[in-house]
């Protein structure tokens, strides 16, 4: 059975977990990131340095609708399955919102679910809880419909502050349902209820955050950096090493290989 605790130590590293949409209109990748190439890009982020292998089929950028359970799971439930055969060993993640995706990835061998709605489906934490699986709980408000509203971004008793109080109740909810707080990450939530600003000074508070979960940060080529997604690559890279050097447990991310490289020179020269 999959550890996450010792997976984690066992790494000795910061982990990369690559980005696999499987949605067809990706803020990133837009058509590219169609149902019919995942498997294809899922096994070059594989080749390229990947631990942990992320699958979304249900897009969550800011003013996206979202999709159906339904949906979600006939996009993503066949490459999961041929994921499995030609990657047995490889950790698969599965990124929804929804109790209905999280129970059938599960049964067909998904190892984590990252939620981006931090908890919020009562039937995504039972399921978790049944199959005795990682949680990944990122920290956002409202909907990807309207989670930009200002109303959703005012963050007075500091943005960090507030991040950090409403994890932990996400993580209470999450334990009373019955997951195991070693089988839980948090993730900040870069891009989702906060604007550019803020989202920069969380990356620059990185190392202020608590110890008591491993932290997951998904900033990969996100809008807070300026630019379209095809010029952010370098400045991505950029951050996510920073975060490392502060303590980052994993990093969610479209470039494994750039990140992957860049990991293997500061440890060389180091």
């Amino acid at each position: 059975m999959f550890d996450p605790a010792s997976c984690l130590r066992n790494m000795k590293r910061c982990a990369i977990m690559g980005i696999v949409n499987i949605t067809g209109d990706s803020f990133s990748e837009g058509p590219s990131s169609a149902p019919e190439s995942a498997v294809r890009r899922a096994f070059a982020l594989f080749e390229a340095g990947a631990d942990i292998l992320d699958l979304g089929a249900e897009s969550t950028r800011p003013g996206s609708t979202g999709v159906t359970p339904q949906e979600e799971c006939r996009r993503l439930l066949p490459v999961l399955q041929e994921l499995k055969k030609l990657l047995p060993d490889t950790l698969i993640s599965v990124d929804t919102r929804h109790g209905e995706t999280a129970a059938a990835a599960l049964a067909e061998g998904a190892h984590i679910i990252n939620d981006v709605s931090m908890g919020r489906d009562p039937a995504l934490l039972e399921a978790v809880a049944v199959a005795n699986a990682t949680l990944v709980l990122c920290h956002s408000r409202g909907t990807p419909a309207d989670m930009d509203s200002p109303r959703y971004t005012f963050y007075p008793a500091g943005v960090r502050q507030s991040v950090e109080a409403e994890l932990r109740e996400a993580v209470h909810s999450a334990a009373a349902a019955g997951v195991a707080k070693d089988h839980i990450w948090l993730d900040p939530g870069i891009g989702f209820a906060k604007n550019a600003d803020q989202c920069r000074t969380l990356i620059d508070e990185a190392s202020r955050f608590s110890r008591e979960y491993p932290w997951l940060w998904g900033i990969s080529r996100k809008s807070f950096m300026g630019g379209t997604p095809d010029s952010r690559g370098a400045e991505t890279v950029r951050l996510e090493c920073k975060l490392i050097a502060d303590g980052a447990s994993v990093i969610r991310t479209h470039d494994v290989g750039a990140l992957r490289r860049a990991m293997n020179y500061d440890r060389k020269g180091a």
